[in-house]
C-alpha cells in the first residue's frame, strides 16, 4: 500500500512540474502594443488640412501646414509612471520648424493614454478588438466619449504609401439637423497615429449649409 501511494505521489509531482514548465515557457500573448510604439528620436511628420467656417463675413479658411512630433527623452509623470516627452513643431510651406507644445504618452494597465494639451485622453485599449469600446475622456472633464474599434489590423494607402495594418476608432460621432461633430483616428503598427479627422460644424436647419465652425484632417507624411 505504501509503495503505491509512493508511485502517486511522484506521478502527481511530475504532471506538477512539466504542467508549471509548459506554462513558464508558454510564449506571452500579442498585446499589439506595435499600434502605439513609443521610442525614443522615433519622428513622425504630418500633413494637416484645416478649414474654418465663420458665419460672421460668411468665409471659408483653409490652412495647410506641416506638423512634426519627436520622441526626446522619457520622465516620471503625477501618476508615478514612466512617459515619452514628444515635441511638437510646425511648418507652414518653405518656412522653418516652429515649436509649438509639449505632449506626453504613456502605456499603462493595458492604455495608450496622451496627455494633450493639460488633457488626459485614453488612446487605445490592449489587446485592441475589433468593437472593442472605452471612455476616452474618463480622466478628463469633457464628457463621456466612447470610442470604439471599426477595423483591426487592415491595409490601408495614404498618399503613394500603402501600411500593412491599421486600426481605425470611432471616438466619438453626433449628426444632426443643427450639427455635426465627427471625429476619428486611425492607427498603424510600428508608426502610431497616420490619420486624424475632425469635423465639428453648426448647420442651417433650413438647409443644411455648414454656417459655422471647423474641420481638418491629418495625415503621416513620413516617419522614422
Amino acid at each position: 500500500m505504501k509503495f503505491k501511494r509512493l508511485i502517486y505521489v511522484v506521478m502527481m509531482g511530475a504532471v506538477a512540474f512539466f504542467s508549471c514548465n509548459k506554462s513558464e515557457n508558454a510564449p506571452m500573448p500579442d498585446m499589439n502594443l506595435a499600434y502605439f510604439p513609443l521610442k525614443l528620436t522615433s519622428v513622425v511628420v504630418y500633413n494637416v488640412d484645416s478649414t474654418v467656417y465663420s458665419d460672421f463675413n460668411n468665409s471659408v479658411t483653409t490652412f495647410n501646414f506641416q506638423l512634426k512630433d519627436t520622441v526626446t527623452n522619457t520622465f516620471i509623470d503625477a501618476q508615478g509612471n514612466e512617459a515619452f516627452r514628444i515635441e511638437r513643431y510646425k511648418k507652414i510651406g518653405t518656412q522653418d520648424w516652429t515649436f509649438q507644445k509639449v505632449i506626453a504618452k504613456k502605456i499603462v494597465n493595458n492604455r495608450a493614454e496622451e496627455y494633450l494639451d493639460n488633457r488626459r485622453y485614453v488612446r487605445l485599449v490592449f489587446p485592441p478588438t475589433l468593437q472593442a469600446r472605452w471612455n476616452g475622456n474618463v480622466y478628463n472633464n469633457l464628457g463621456e466619449w466612447t470610442h470604439e474599434i471599426t477595423a483591426m489590423d487592415v491595409p490601408l494607402t495614404i498618399g503613394a504609401k500603402t501600411l500593412d495594418s491599421t486600426i481605425s476608432i470611432k471616438q466619438y460621432e453626433e449628426v444632426n439637423l443643427i450639427r455635426e461633430d465627427i471625429y476619428s483616428e486611425i492607427y498603424a503598427k510600428h508608426i502610431g497615429l497616420v490619420k486624424k479627422e475632425v469635423k465639428a460644424v453648426d448647420k442651417n436647419i433650413n438647409n443644411g449649409q455648414i454656417r459655422r465652425g471647423y474641420a481638418y484632417r491629418m495625415q503621416v507624411a513620413s516617419w522614422k
